[in-house]
């Protein structure tokens, strides 16, 4: 019970978990070289005496005990803003255990439909803050042919599905695609990708269970290969974390760990639950994000002698543009707070949807800029190697030179950041998650969508045109 340490997550990680990575399966993954970067990330949030942290990365929960922020039900203002001071601050694998948020954000309707489940909820959460583990959002089916209902499917497992029920519990089989952090947690909590109807009770489950459970197993893929140069890969080098493909094998999960078994009328709550705090998770990543396109932006330019042009100084202002956008964005949502029966805030959801569709959609128009103002480079300078290296050292000098004031190496940083940014390893997990974290574009629309009050507009233009 209570906080952990650095140690204890690293010696957590060697419980028999099955994991596999580049076709090879993992007897354990604290010395496997692939997850070093990912375990040390994760490790240090198990950091708790360290002053300048402490006070964001913990809080005192109604027991009197202290428990990581991570699982801190927001009641305030202050509380969200605090979320996202520990965000700036967090490893991947810790901010996924925000999916414990979603689950908690609709226990109360849950509890309508059926006590058991939201009691389940409370179990589960509790479980976790009192033992600071980490939970990882289960939700993306393999879904096969896209225009069919999972029970249309050629495979009935291409959704995963309730197979069989006894009085202990439900069995499970199926797989769930791109899940970051899997094989680095301890819970697996698993949440329905969808709506679901009448005739698809089977697919409508949700349910938490820890990773080394018989049955499960993680397949991962890592953007970035170990022990990358810290200059020429400045991001990758520092935050890989493996995307989890897992596959449940006719898994065994008891009743007092399942949240939904059959009733498809909640399936859909709980996905757009999630999904809301996927959004907020990656809203908050891209106002972080895009002041660094601003910075690097106007670096790049000033070291090329070049930020006085006016069509670079137009090409910055859209970076400005675009990253105050998101940041106001985020600031609204957290201003227009909404509160559920129990008192727990949460983001405005249509300010979330707003603000991750605005980043999402324009991203690569921002990238298109960027790279307008680097030109090829970006793409074929020299490495850390090749730099020192003493016969070439001089010549790279000589070269790269732009002013006395500009050391070469500090521009060949730059350079590095913005390729590993937007056009390399982690640039390339970046352009693929922005779409498609939480939900791609098209889901923003539905929930955007469905939050607007269209009679109100058009009551506005009654008004205006003299309709009575």
């Amino acid at each position: 019970m209570g906080l952990k340490n650095p140690q204890w997550y690293r010696e957590s990680l060697r419980d028999g978990r099955v994991t596999y990575i580049q076709g090879e399966q993992v007897p354990d993954i604290t010395k496997n070289p692939w997850f070093d970067v990912p375990i040390a990330n994760t490790a240090n949030d198990y950091v708790y005496d360290d002053p300048e942290t402490r006070e964001i990365r913990t809080y005192e929960t109604e027991d009197g005990t202290l428990a990581h922020r991570i699982f801190k039900i927001p009641k305030s203002v202050d509380d969200l803003e605090k979320r996202i001071q520990l965000s700036h601050m967090t490893s991947i694998s810790t901010a996924v255990s925000a999916v414990l948020m979603a689950l908690y954000n609709i226990k109360d309707q849950v509890a309508k439909v059926n006590g058991q489940y939201a009691e389940n909820i409370e179990r589960v959460y509790k479980h976790c803050r009192d033992n600071d583990l980490r939970a990882d959002q289960v939700i993306t089916d393999a879904k096969g042919d896209r225009s069919r209902h999972p029970k249309d499917q050629d495979d009935p497992d291409l959704y995963l599905r309730i197979i069989d029920k006894n009085s202990d519990g439900i069995y499970v089989r199926g797989a769930k695609l791109h899940i970051t952090g899997a094989s680095l947690v301890h819970e697996q909590t698993v949440m329905p990708t969808k709506a679901m109807g009448p005739g698809e009770e089977e697919w409508s489950v949700s349910f938490s269970i820890p990773t080394n459970t018989p049955g499960l197993k993680i397949i991962n893929r890592a953007y970035a290969r170990p022990e990358l140069s810290e200059m020429d890969y400045p991001l990758s080098s520092k935050h890989n974390a493996p995307e989890g493909f897992v596959v449940f094998e006719d898994v065994f999960v008891p009743w007092d760990r399942v949240f939904l078994a059959g009733e498809y009328q909640l399936a859909g709550v709980l996905a757009h639950s999630l999904g809301l705090w996927e959004r907020i998770g990656g809203l908050i990543g891209m106002v972080e994000r895009s002041r660094m396109l601003v910075g690097v932006a106007q670096l790049l330019t000033e070291m090329n002698g070049i930020s006085r042009a006016g069509h670079i100084q137009e090409k910055i202002s859209d970076l400005v543009f675009y990253a105050e956008m998101l940041r106001m964005s985020l600031e609204h949502a957290l201003r227009n707070y909404h509160t559920t029966e129990t008192g727990m805030v949460y983001p405005d959801p249509m300010a979330v949807n707003v603000g991750k569709f605005y980043g999402a959609a324009n991203w690569h128009l921002m990238v298109q800029k960027l790279h307008d103002m680097s030109g090829a480079l970006v793409l074929t300078l020299p490495t850390e190697a090749d730099y020192r290296n003493e016969e070439l050292t001089k010549t790279l000098n000589k070269y790269l030179h732009t002013r006395n004031d500009v050391a070469v190496e500090d521009r060949m940083r730059v350079y590095n950041l913005i390729r590993d940014l937007t056009a390399d390893t982690y640039g390339g997990w970046e352009l693929v998650t922005t779409l498609a974290a939480g939900g791609g574009l098209a889901a923003q629309r539905i929930v955007t969508m469905r939050e607007y009050d269209l009679e109100a507009a058009k009551a506005v233009a009654k008004a205006a045109a003299g309709i009575r």
